[in-house]
């Protein structure tokens, strides 16, 4: 299917937000294909089963993503400070996190709704790169919803770089949204890189493996925490994800308490 033109493009932004995104937007796989973030993470990826010798590797960076994959819709949740659980890990909670969870049935409601709507078909990404998701911060920076700053985070207007991200591809040609003319970090003095524990931006860039020592040291420093916190009714061990960066980041500070 492709785009008629009619604002098929802002029916389902609209609909997206309608179901509690805070942010949302479309962007083209074509172009998520060949972003930096690819090229970067085949030098050095994160999981042994991203396998840049595949096949399939110069046709899709690696990935397997189906041909029939056109676009992908991005949403971003709101993750203030004020409700730090919505991304504590436990095994004991559905999609792992209270966020993860509230996306992953977002998720499924559009799915339904773009077949019912538009006869799209549409596919839910898994967070793994390895597995056939994408890099949603590339993804939401080419739908509009932000840019991707010195920090290494996805950056938003409205909401600075506090959110978390959710995407599904979708058997459409549609238009993107994006991207934004945005510059947040230009006369920056950069307090995200000297909040991190870890010093992961010493060389004036990030460095993925002292920010996963912090995040690592977090895995094994797991908490019990009261079940109503998570949205389950037992007690739950809990692991809690270093967000330092994020909340040195000034942009949209007074947005996102």
């Amino acid at each position: 299917m492709k785009s008629d033109g009619n604002g098929i493009e802002k029916t389902i932004v609209a609909k997206t937000k309608e179901l509690g995104a805070s942010l949302a937007g479309i962007a083209r796989i074509e172009d998520l294909r060949v972003s930096k973030s690819y090229e970067i993470y085949a030098k050095s990826p994160f999981y042994e089963q991203y396998d840049p010798k595949s096949p399939n590797y110069f046709k899709f960076k690696g990935v397997k993503w189906r041909e029939e994959h056109k676009s992908v819709l991005v949403w971003a949740l709101s993750h203030p400070a004020s409700d730090p659980a919505l991304d504590w890990w436990s095994m004991k909670v559905p999609g792992f996190t209270p966020g993860n969870g509230v996306m992953r049935l977002q998720s499924k409601k559009l799915r339904i709704w773009l077949g019912e709507e538009f006869g799209i078909n549409a596919y839910s990404l898994p967070y793994q790169i390895e597995f056939g998701g994408a890099f949603l911060k590339d993804s939401a920076h080419l739908a509009g919803l932000g840019v991707i700053g010195r920090n290494n985070l996805l950056v938003t207007p409205e909401f600075g770089t506090r959110v978390r991200l959710r995407g599904i591809f979708m058997e459409a040609e549609l238009e993107p949204t994006g991207p934004l003319d945005f510059d947040p970090c230009k006369g920056c003095d950069r307090p995200c890189h000297q909040a991190c524990p870890r010093g992961a931006f010493r060389s004036g860039v990030f460095e993925r493996v002292l920010c996963k020592k912090e995040n690592d040291k977090r895995d094994a420093d797991v908490e019990i925490v009261d079940g109503s916190i998570m949205g389950i009714e037992e007690a739950s061990e809990v692991t809690k994800p270093c967000r330092y960066c994020e909340f040195a980041c000034p942009v949209a500070q007074g947005a996102s308490r």
